[in-house]
């Protein structure tokens, strides 16, 4: 018998800071899909809900919400460096994009606009790049 520990299941020492960003967008991504099916106007501002197409728009959402909540948590719960550099990586693409799409519909020349673009900058963008760079390092070692 292999008593050799296989690295796709071992856990690695993750610094609290990172935890806590996981944690963080895991209570967001809760928030957001349970508002995508029950009031998308929660977490989506003034959402018309009312159309076939919306309702649709919502579901599909919220599903995504879903998916990427479940894996946030699996890879909390395992504490495997690689496991969670995966999801930073998702989690760093949908905010990246978020980034520049709120502003978009408030105007990038607004004050508010400038306001959603640096938030997502500075609270998840910046701090996600640190994230994936030092769960690298973790999971090279």
């Amino acid at each position: 018998m292999n008593s050799t520990p296989n690295a796709n299941f071992r856990r690695d020492e993750i610094p609290l800071w990172i935890n806590g960003i996981s944690i963080l967008v895991a209570a967001i991504l809760t928030f957001q899909s349970i508002s995508a099916y029950v009031n998308p106007s929660w977490a989506y501002g003034l959402f018309d809900n009312t159309t076939l197409a919306n309702q649709q728009v919502m579901t599909v959402l919220g599903g995504r919400n879903v998916v990427m909540l479940l894996l946030t948590l699996l890879a909390l719960r395992s504490q495997n460096a690689m496991f969670l550099t995966y999801t930073f990586i998702m989690h760093l693409i949908r905010e990246a994009q978020d980034m520049f799409i709120v502003p978009y519909f408030e105007g990038f020349t607004t004050i508010k606009g400038i306001g959603i673009f640096l938030t997502f900058l500075l609270v998840f963008v910046i701090p996600y790049l640190f994230a994936i760079k030092k769960l690298r390092t973790l999971a090279a070692k």
